[in-house]
């Protein structure tokens, strides 16, 4: 059978006018001769193309559909027309009433936007970058004048709760010695206990400097700021060294040299102080409490550091011991909620492996206390033990200046293990 329409040149020869008249028009059909309107310049795409839908258009990869009346984000940016703007390569297309881009970054509503390959999802609030795209849950992260707010963990973890974004994000923050420093690089360790957090170290010597000299950068809270130095967490007039300097240093050494996020200690102390003494009821949780109180909502948090146990088995009547956990729990969950960080993490010390005497870990502190100590992270979410083995001691269970800087290394060093520290 002869294809016709690969034969067209043949049906010019044929002699009956009429009928090569009528095959002509069936032919000019059959082999698609009708106009084709070129594509508008409005509608198409570039790799990838777009088609318009109802009020709108999609973008080819994974892009976005603008419904009818499109999608408004905050005022500051680009507004398109009527009919939408196109983007190239699963770009980007506004429906009618188009599309206003914030300063430095996009604000979606409840439910968000889905852009094109390696774009960005929103949930409820929350938009995270990542190539490929990725959603993050409520509590996320919020774009805003090209900043980051996190709120809710980091890498996945229930952690601290933010860290700095490029030019920070909020608009919130403290002013430390005349200088405003946004809350995503304002990090605030909180720490409390008994002696050994008031601290009672003075040896060696060598290590002077490093607990009792100041730096730009590393604060202290107590109502002011002030530059930091021991004693950190002190007990009346006592100026022994204990763990605040030493973690503010160690935070320090953890980000890079020309990092601009300053670390503030908020603490306090008390020799002999038990969990007793520690409860929201008690003597000492309103005098840290206050002081951190003040701070919300304008600092970042990054973690409780707590040193307790040992002192509970010493000094409290043997009926009060067997509670110690489920006290640990409720201050923490005070302090959580207070601050309103539920996940905030808590960095606790281990039993003093190297305490002599009645409070060895085979003495009779020791053999009661350091089974509830260790029982504390199945307990508490976001709890770990800071572990004390090889910690240089002063005496029968305080640490020296070198315990206490090696002590409060090991405090950063799960905060990274744990992802608890994103600061840069």
């Amino acid at each position: 059978m002869i294809n016709t329409c690969a034969s067209r040149q043949g049906v010019k020869t044929w002699s009956m006018p009429v009928v090569g008249l009528a095959l002509a028009a069936i032919l000019s059909v059959a082999c698609g001769l009708q106009k084709v309107n070129p594509p508008s310049e409005s509608n198409s795409g570039g790799a990838g193309g777009q088609a318009p839908g109802s009020g709108g258009q999609t973008t080819s990869s994974g892009g976005q559909t603008g419904g009818s009346g499109g999608q408004n984000t905050a005022s500051g940016g680009q507004t398109t027309a009527s009919g939408g703007q196109t983007t190239s390569s699963g770009g980007q297309t506004t429906a009618s009433g188009g599309q206003t881009t914030s300063s430095g970054g996009q604000t979606t509503a409840s439910g968000g936007r889905t852009s094109g390959s390696g774009g960005v999802t929103t949930s409820s609030g929350g938009v995270t970058t990542a190539s490929g795209g990725v959603t993050t849950a409520s509590g996320g992260q919020t774009t805003a004048s090209g900043g980051i707010v996190a709120k809710g963990g980091n890498s996945g973890g229930a952690g601290a709760s933010g860290t700095g974004g490029s030019g920070g994000a909020s608009g919130a923050g403290v002013t430390i010695n005349g200088k405003f420093v946004p809350k995503e690089k304002a990090v605030v360790i909180i720490h409390f206990g008994h002696s050994n957090m008031r601290g009672q170290a003075s040896t060696p010597t060598s290590l002077k400097s490093y607990f009792y000299n100041t730096e730009d950068g590393l604060w202290s809270y107590k109502s002011t700021f002030t530059l930091a130095k021991e004693p950190t967490a002190p007990e009346g007039t006592i100026t022994l060294a204990g763990p605040g300097m030493a973690m503010l240093h160690s935070a320090r050494a953890a980000v890079t040299s020309t990092s601009d996020v300053q670390f503030i200690s908020v603490g306090y102390g008390q020799g002999s102080a038990t969990t007793v003494d520690y409860q929201k009821s008690g003597t000492y949780y309103p005098i840290f409490m206050k002081w951190a109180g003040q701070l919300k909502g304008n600092v970042t948090f990054g973690a409780i550091v707590i040193m307790l146990g040992i002192t509970d088995g010493e000094h409290l009547a043997a009926s009060l011991v067997p509670a110690f956990p489920d006290r640990v729990a409720q201050i923490v969950s005070d302090i959580r909620a207070d601050l309103g960080e539920p996940n905030l993490p808590v960095l606790f010390c281990d039993y003093e492996q190297n305490a002599t005497g009645t409070l060895a870990p085979t003495g009779s502190v020791g053999v009661v206390m350091m089974p509830l100590v260790r029982s504390l992270p199945g307990k508490i979410s976001n709890l770990v033990l800071v572990p004390t083995d090889s910690i240089e001691m002063q005496d029968d269970h305080h640490f020296d200046m070198q315990g206490q800087k090696d002590w409060a290394a090991r405090v950063i060093s799960l905060m990274q293990s744990n992802n608890w520290f994103p600061w840069k």
